[in-house]
This record gives C-alpha cells, structure tokens and sequence, in this order.
C-alpha cells in the first residue's frame, strides 16, 4: 500500500513540476523516472533492467529520424520546399494553413508522425518567421491533425499498431472503421483553428515577399547531399512500411539510415548531435521508468479491477474504456496505456455483447487523447523541443495543453457518438 502512495505521489509530483514549475519538464522527468528507481518498487527496477520498461524502439527511431531530417535540412530542401507553398498560395496564409495541415494528415496516415513533422516543421517554422506570426499558430494545428490522421489506419500511428496485433485486424478492417472518426476530427478541429486564430490576422501577403520572390530551385545549397539524402530517406520509409517482414524493428532501419547519411555526407556525431532533441529522449526515458514504477506498484491491477466493475453495462463499459484510455494517454502517453489496456480488452471482448468495439474504443481513445498534452505521444514532445531550440523560448506545458485537452475532448466526444451508433444500429 505504502508503495502505491509513494508511486502515486511521484507520478502527482512530476506533473505538477511539469505543469507549473520552472525547472526543465525533461530534468524534472528524469530525475522523478531515477527517484522511481531508488525506492525500489520491485527488484525489476534496476538500471541493469532498463531495457525492459524503457522503449528503446522509440528512442532509436526519435533518434535516427533526426539524423536523416537534420542533415537534409543543411541542403536548403526545406526552403525549397518553403518557396513552393507560399507560391502556390500566394501569400494567402488560409491556403497555406489548409495545405499543410491536410497534406501532414495524409502522410501521418502512412507514415511515421514524427518522421512527417520533422519533414514539415522546419518549412512551417520557416514561414512564420516571415509572416511575423507565433509560430504556435501552425505548428500546434499540425501536431493535432498528424495526430488526427495517424489514426485512419494500422500503420499510421504506434498505438494503432499495438491494437491491430492484438486483435488481429486487417489493414482493410481497421481503416473502414478508422477512418469515419478521423476525417470528421479532422474537419472540425481545422475548421476550429481557422475561425478562432486570431494570429493569422497579422500574416498578411505582403510579409511573405521575400518567400514569394525565392526560386525554390535555387534555395538548394547541395544538390548531390540531397539526391543522396533523398534515396536514403525514401529507403528508410520503405524499410519502415515492411520491416516486420524484414524482421528488424524499426529502430534499427532509422538508425541505419542515419548512420549512412553521416558517412555520406562527412558529417560527425559532434556536428550533429544538435540535431538530436536531447530534452525529449531524457523525457521519455524518465516518463518509461515512472510508468513500470505505477505497473509494478500494482496500480495499474486497481485501474483493471475498476473497469471489470462494469461488466454487466457492455455499452457504459466501452464508453468508459474509450475516455479512461484518452485520458490517460494525454498524460501517460498513447503507447504505455495502450500496452496496459491490451490485456484487459482481451479479456472482456468475449465476455460482454458487442465486445470487438472495445478494440475501436481504445484505438480511438489512445489516439485521439495523445493530443491532449505535450506528454501524449512522441511527435508532441519531438516538435515541441524542435520549437523551443528554434526561438530560444518555452512553451509551457498549459500553452499546448489549452489547445490540445480541447482537441482530445473533440475526439473523444465524437467518437462517444460514432460508437453509440455503430452498437446500435450497424450491431
């Protein structure tokens, strides 16, 4: 019982830090992720174990990807890249808003979400230099909609994954139902961002002369690094879409791929570990130990017990799991909760009525509740950091939540109406 309170208190005190202190959210959740450690929970909590709760998949693909992107962005692709949204809007920041935000929603449904941000917010932070807007205005839209689209199919977002092994669906199966729920998300929170923002107001046409007047074609500072890049990219997305196949992890596809662009391009660690969002990987290691720490504590069996409480409600009890799954993703993390969740929904599919709506219920709750706070999922502390090192400011953890607990509600809400209606007119 004593461990439970001390765990618990922990988690409490993390994300007060997080949220209303001063301290360095990854410092503060590092340091918390050790204490973890030195209470001993259980003899599982040893460094030598480490492997064993932090996901070191995540961290090599955060890792590889900002090698690959990073490099890329010294070849001027990215104002190339810039040059050509701007024309094809001409200077109209709506145009430029809508098109980025649809084209990242596609690509996320396909690819990696971070590897898709990564590609997009350096040209992103490029354009609201020029337009003299904060460059929250895009980049947390973009987050959300990446987010939003990763959520269509099997592969577009890593709890995604998690649900489409454990239940066994087909890519077709997954997207038919999937897709509904992200489309219409994705319309309304868009839609939402372009009637309220009042920073797109001061971005008018004539801020983006300079952008205007770029021949993309010539904002290319070494063409040969980006063909080379280019192919190297293109093969680590390949290798990502079949490297179960391949039987690699994907970890190990992105870190190849870095390790090549370095020998490629006469690059060393040193010169590129700036690229490396140092702060993110520390979070994710601290945010890993604390939730092993709650599992092992057996505070994650209390939360199981609740929810078989409600067994004999099948329709509260899906409902519950979509919300108790979105919530805890928004703080946990989408892939931790997911992980835990797994179990339990097996063991209540069979039990209750319509029990394969559980699987769509947290899916549709570890995705769209990742939007809820920077901590939600991997492509939010990754652009976040990218945000930060760029302007030499923080972004605390309420200026993202704001936006972020509202888009979540949105997907939550919306998807509490998309199940009702397929238990009880499609079932």
């Amino acid at each position: 019982m004593i461990s439970k309170i001390v765990v618990v208190g922990i988690l409490l005190l993390t994300y007060y830090f997080i949220i209303f202190g001063k301290v360095n959210k990854s410092v503060i959740a590092f340091s918390m992720g050790l204490l973890a450690l030195l209470i001993k929970v259980s003899d599982e909590m040893k460094v030598e174990n480490i492997s064993e709760y932090v996901d070191f998949n995540t961290i090599g693909i955060l890792m590889g990807m900002m090698i690959l992107v990073g490099i890329l962005k010294s070849t001027g692709v990215f104002q190339a890249i810039a040059g050509y949204i701007v024309k094809f809007s001409k200077g109209n920041i709506n145009t430029i808003f809508i098109t980025t935000l649809a084209t990242v929603a596609v690509l996320s449904s396909i690819l990696d979400n971070v590897t898709t941000l990564l590609l997009f917010s350096p040209v992103i932070l490029l354009i609201c230099q020029e337009a003299e807007i904060k460059p929250e205005a895009i980049i947390f839209p973009m987050i959300f909609a990446a987010n939003i689209g990763g959520t269509a199919t099997m592969i577009g977002d890593p709890p995604n994954i998690l649900v489409a092994s454990a239940s066994q669906k087909s890519f077709v199966e997954f997207f038919s139902v999937m897709v509904i729920p992200a489309v219409l998300a994705f319309f309304i929170s868009t839609l939402y961002f372009l009637l309220y923002n009042k920073e797109f107001k001061k971005a008018t046409p004539d801020k983006f002369k300079n952008l205007l007047n770029i021949e993309p074609k010539k904002a290319i500072t070494n063409k040969p690094l980006l063909i080379k890049g280019s192919i190297v990219f293109f093969a680590v997305v390949a290798g990502f879409l079949i490297h179960e196949y391949l039987d690699y992890e994907a970890a190990l596809i992105a870190l190849t791929g870095g390790a090549i662009m370095l020998l490629i391009s006469g690059k060393s660690f040193e010169e590129v570990s700036k690229e490396i969002e140092w702060d993110t990987i520390f979070f994710f290691i601290g945010l890993f130990t604390i939730v092993k720490a709650l599992e092992l504590a057996e505070v994650i069996d209390d939360i199981t017990s609740l929810i078989f409480n409600f067994s004999s409600h099948p329709t509260l009890l899906i409902i519950l799991v979509l919300w108790i799954s979105g919530i805890l993703s928004a703080f946990i993390g989408a892939v931790p909760v997911v992980t835990i969740f797994i179990p339990i929904v097996k063991a209540l599919v069979p039990e209750i009525p319509n029990g394969p709506e559980l699987w769509w219920a947290l899916a549709l709750g570890a995705s769209f509740g990742g939007n809820g706070t920077i901590s939600g999922a991997a492509s939010n502390m990754v652009v976040v950091g990218m945000l930060e090192s760029n302007f030499k400011e923080k972004i605390k953890f309420t200026d993202f939540m704001k936006p972020g607990m509202l888009v979540a509600i949105m997907g939550l809400t919306l998807s509490t109406g998309y199940l009702l209606l397929r238990i009880n007119v499609f079932n």
